[in-house]
């Protein structure tokens, strides 16, 4: 009775051994499964290509013999009804009862911007037939370049394209970190904006915000020197331009702090900018006739237009002598058109 109960316990599987041996299997069908699905892929494309070389055939056999007039012919391989491999549809020209017809031949996988399966295209409008295709994910490239003419798109264009703005996202913000540490290199003082990056920074070292720059700068200059720039600074019209006094030298623009004499002058140009466009939009909402002369710009408004130079303007306003007739005339006689 004992040999009998050690032969079933020898015989069979412990839960562990159960649980080891399904783990394995499942890894192994994960590895796997990828390989298995890319090489029925890539088998349909094969298939599909077949289909399309055979439609090609039939195509030119039959215009070849003048059996039907232009490109009507449907081809025997691409008639309605005929399967299709994997995912691909016909997707080319079609005659009036929407059959293929020997013009233009597409198989492709509509369902899926990123498929496997490269779509398959043969022109054959012209005297010669055309091959291209389109590679919409990098593993059909290979089935791609092998048919003709590869041209990219669906995954592979996006992620063309999200790879292009990551690289000139990459390169503005390099370019803002070089134009900072070389305005490091000048030893100023003060708090910048580059882009959506704001650093402080005293005497050309970094500091933590502008807090820590103004308690670094009064320990330097003494609360007196920053008292006074404080009050020139908050007193139009003075806050504007280089203040250089007493150990301070800082850059402003209408009571704002700016990088240097760069930044200032580009503040200056937008602010004159903005006002001169507000001069003339009160100009034009109010049908003014006249210049608009401001910094270093000039337009003419006329009954609510712009103009960009006087020929322009003077061409729109009517003559003075025809206006002088024009008001010596009675309404009731510009009515009947007698002035």
């Amino acid at each position: 009775m004992q040999r009998s109960k050690k032969l079933l316990a020898n015989n069979g599987f412990s839960l562990l051994e159960i649980s080891v041996a399904a783990a394995i299997m499942v890894s192994l069908a994960a590895v796997g499964t990828p390989s298995v699905i890319k090489f029925m892929q890539d088998g349909q494309v094969d298939e599909a290509k077949t289909l399309l070389n055979t439609a090609i055939a039939e195509c030119l056999s039959k215009k070849n013999q003048g059996i039907t007039p232009g490109n009507e012919y449907t081809p025997e391989s691409l008639a309605t009804g005929k399967p299709l491999p994997g995912k691909y549809t016909y997707n080319g020209s079609k005659n009036a009862n929407n059959t293929p017809n020997c013009s233009f031949l597409q198989l492709e996988d509509t369902t899926d911007t990123g498929s496997r399966l490269t779509t398959l295209i043969a022109d054959l409008s012209g005297a010669s037939v055309l091959k291209s295709a389109v590679a919409k994910h990098p593993d059909s490239k290979p089935g791609c370049q092998s048919w003709g003419t590869c041209l990219e798109g669906g995954d592979i264009e996006r992620l063309r394209q999200e790879a292009a703005a990551k690289a000139a996202e990459q390169a503005r913000l390099a370019k803002i970190e070089l134009d900072y540490s070389n305005w490091l290199k000048e030893g100023k003082s003060a708090c910048i904006k580059k882009g959506e990056i704001t650093k402080c920074a005293f005497k050309g070292r970094e500091v933590a915000d502008a807090k820590a720059l103004e308690a670094l700068e009064l320990a330097e200059v003494g609360k007196l020197a920053m008292d006074k720039y404080k009050t020139w600074l908050g007193t139009p019209p003075s806050n504007t331009g280089e203040y250089n006094q007493d150990g301070i030298r800082k850059y402003v623009f209408r009571g704002t702090e700016v990088a240097d004499q760069k930044a200032l002058d580009s503040a200056k140009w937008n602010y004159e900018l903005g006002q001169f466009n507000a001069a003339v939009q009160a100009k034009v909402d109010s049908k003014a006739d006249g210049l608009v002369s401001g910094y270093q710009w000039q337009k003419w408004t006329y009954n609510g237009q712009v103009f960009d130079n006087e020929a322009a303007y003077k061409a729109a306003k009517p003559k003075e002598d025809e206006v002088k007739e024009d008001l010596n005339c009675p309404s009731a006689w510009r009515n009947m058109k007698w002035c």
